[in-house]
């Protein structure tokens, strides 16, 4: 066996520097040259390391070989291969969330919960010298003026009720951070951020179509820019960028059916508010984790495995699950058969707590955009220092602004909400993920929202498939929850 070390990231003016001090004047320094090599892998007997010479030393050859393996014969999987880091600079907080739908992508946000707004935003183009963008500016200038107001007041307050965790080290940094988390809650979503994002050649090709199909200008010239850095550089790989009418009138037909459909004759359309809700959950997941427990070593078929453990007690069955669990640390995944059931649940939450939801990528989110009507949500923080009228105020101006905005660029409308602002989201995981998402939010360091919303997650759950979810919990609580099942 030999392992070669192929490439790694490197910051793109290191390679330019190098490439100047070497007077490079070829043109393979390029990550397709990587894809070409590994997609001639199943066709070329040679070591995959002289592969890489020659598709280094013939770059033309290795496009149209790109172009032949990847749209010929539709193998996409070697796009996968070459894979950029992107710095993403000035862009909205409701622009992040559409970004940051995609999956197999990384990303590392610029966090109001540690950083101090400065009152930096962005302004939509259409609203420029329209009698919006007054009032836009003024209300966002309201926002901001009573987010210093909060994070002043709630920085006072909370220095004196935790002044023995402002006395330990890095203290002051965290109380610090608890008055900006909850200052936040007023600011809009067209307040500026920035990120890195790390993704492969394949799922920024899809990228690029969605975001090219999007309702935001915002978005689509995020998809340009994108374009014009990666497009020229990796041709052959990243070609179908434009969107068809899949990616653009599929949301319209659907929305135009559901308004057919008349449901809000049901109810008033706000119905069932609960912040969270149970809709469904395997049937008999006890046993079916069991099952696929049993199945793995018992050389017998998955029914055979459903049968027997369907006929056993309680005991038996939680005899399995706890051999399944047991040795594991808090920092260990929980074992894949716990990914044979599923919870689906339905959310209405902030955006504060959906821009902590959204990261957990692998499971299922069908999102509703946001709306004023579901109210918005007040950190109790606020009403502690006596400072809920001035937070209230600036809902209500937004609320206002969101109308008018609605009536004549509905497509813009939520650039004026806030953090606390809520939408609904249906939520569908399996066992595995959710273990993952309570671990590190319902743990004592998660932020506070989404941590109550982790803790409901986690009570439906456990009535729902008890025996499961024995070990669900926060990873501060997982050494004491571990005494109690195992001691």
């Amino acid at each position: 066996m030999k392992v070669l070390l192929a490439g790694y990231n490197v910051d793109a003016d290191i390679i330019e520097t190098l490439k100047e001090k070497a007077d490079w004047d070829r043109d393979n320094v390029t990550p397709e040259t990587l894809s070409a090599s590994y997609a001639r892998i199943s066709r070329d007997p040679r070591d995959v390391s002289v592969l890489r010479q020659v598709a280094s030393a013939e770059v033309d050859g290795a496009r149209k070989s790109n172009e032949r393996i990847i749209f010929g014969f539709g193998h996409h999987s070697v796009a996968e291969h070459a894979v950029f880091n992107l710095d993403i600079i000035g862009l909205s907080r409701l622009a992040v969330e559409e970004v940051q739908r995609a999956r197999l992508a990384s990303y590392t946000e610029k966090s109001q919960r540690y950083i101090t707004l400065e009152g930096d935003y962005f302004t939509p183009e259409e609203f420029r010298g329209e009698p919006i963008e007054r009032e836009f500016r003024e209300t966002v200038a309201f926002q901001n003026k009573t987010y210093s107001a909060l994070y002043e007041a709630l920085k006072k307050h909370l220095f004196v009720k935790h002044a023995e965790t402002v006395k330990t080290p890095l203290g002051e940094r965290t109380v610090d951070g608890w008055a900006k988390e909850d200052a936040r809650y007023v600011v809009s979503l067209a307040t500026l951020s920035q990120m890195g994002m790390t993704a492969n050649a394949r799922t920024l090709e899809n990228m690029l179509r969605r975001f090219r199909s999007s309702r935001l200008p915002e978005v689509r010239e995020l998809a340009d820019g994108i374009f014009s850095i990666v497009g020229n550089f990796t041709p052959s790989i990243i070609q179908f960028t434009e969107p068809n009418a899949y990616d653009t009138m599929r949301r319209d037909d659907i929305r135009e059916m559901s308004g057919e459909l008349n449901l809000a004759a049901a109810g008033d359309g706000h119905a069932g508010n609960d912040s969270v809700s149970l809709i469904s959950c395997t049937p008999d997941a006890d046993a079916v984790i069991c099952a696929a427990v049993v199945f793995q070593y018992s050389g017998q078929s998955y029914r055979e495995c459903l049968d027997a453990v369907m006929n056993m007690n309680d005991g038996e069955k939680r005899r399995i699950i706890k051999t399944a669990l047991s040795k594991r640390e808090f920092f260990n995944s929980v074992d894949r058969t716990f990914e044979t059931i599923d919870f689906t649940y339905e959310l209405t939450v902030s955006a504060s707590n959906y821009a902590q939801l959204k990261r957990h990528r692998m499971s299922t989110q069908i999102v509703q955009d946001y709306d004023p009507a579901l109210g918005f949500t007040v950190p109790p923080s606020i009403t502690e220092v006596n400072m809920e009228v001035p937070f209230r105020e600036a809902m209500d101006r937004s609320a206002e602004t969101y109308a008018r905005i609605k009536e004549a660029y509905p497509d813009l409308k939520n650039y004026i909400l806030t953090n606390a602002h809520r939408r609904r989201v249906v939520l569908k995981l399996n066992a595995r993920e959710l273990y993952h998402l309570v671990s590190l939010r319902e743990d004592e360091h998660a932020q506070w929202d989404i941590r109550e919303t982790a803790a409901e997650m986690n009570a439906l759950a456990r009535n729902a498939a008890p025996l499961a979810c024995m070990m669900l919990c926060g990873k501060n609580s997982f050494s004491r929850l571990r005494d109690e099942v195992f001691g």
